[in-house]
């Protein structure tokens, strides 16, 4: 048997007038804070990129006038005759060897078959500073002539030569370094010792009886 009876019923319950003073303030305030602090960001990253447009312009400044400079430095630019002279002096050394190769490429038939080994070879091991502008070769013999830039040049060709298959373990008359009329620094290389190689100059480097590590004689 029940003791309380309950007469307070749902529909009796306060129920919130979303139209009220009150209720507007609190969403109209809401709403502000939000545009508030979404200002804020929008600001804070205009800022930033402002800042950041700034810093390229002025990068771009630089670089710019790095460029008129070097602009200038071109427009003002001569041309250095001895450096043009020296440029020369290589092309001619270069079409001299070019001759001479084509030359020995264009003689038909072959006296031996590692003929086109000797010339890939002496390609391979080419010295910057040493410049073939002849050569005779036979089955027995092998005669070089050309320039040097330098006497050191010289024997760091050698030693190059030796690494390959065509002058490993050659035996050579004649290896000299030595200045002909014109000053020029020449060289030779020769299986067979040559009157001129034993009426050699002074000033000449030689080395008879050169045979290049690898093999035997």
């Amino acid at each position: 048997m029940k003791s309380n009876i309950n007469l307070y019923q749902s529909r009796f319950e306060p129920r919130i007038d979303y139209l009220s003073l009150s209720s507007v303030s609190l969403a109209i305030g809401v709403v502000a804070l939000i545009v508030l602090i979404t200002g804020s960001i929008y600001h804070y990253l205009a800022s930033s990129a402002e800042a950041e447009y700034v810093k390229l312009l002025e990068r771009n400044r630089i670089h710019q006038s790095q460029i008129d400079e070097l602009q200038a430095e071109v427009t003002n630019w001569k041309a250095d005759p001895a450096l043009i002279k020296k440029v020369e002096d290589i092309k001619l050394d270069l079409s001299k060897q070019r001759r001479v190769l084509e030359e020995l490429a264009a003689r038909a038939p072959l006296r031996f078959k590692g003929f086109s080994i000797l010339l890939d070879d002496l390609a391979d091991k080419h010295e910057s500073d040493l410049w073939i502008e002849s050569m005779a070769v036979s089955e027995t013999n092998m005669t070089f002539n050309g320039q040097v830039s330098s006497p050191q040049a010289f024997p760091r060709w050698l030693q190059r030569l030796s690494e390959t298959s065509s002058f490993r373990g050659r035996s050579f008359a004649a290896a000299r370094v030595y200045m002909d009329e014109d000053d020029a620094l020449k060289f030779e290389l020769s299986t067979r010792r040559t009157a001129s190689a034993t009426a050699a100059a002074p000033a000449q480097q030689s080395a008879p009886g050169l045979t290049l590590p690898g093999g035997a004689q």
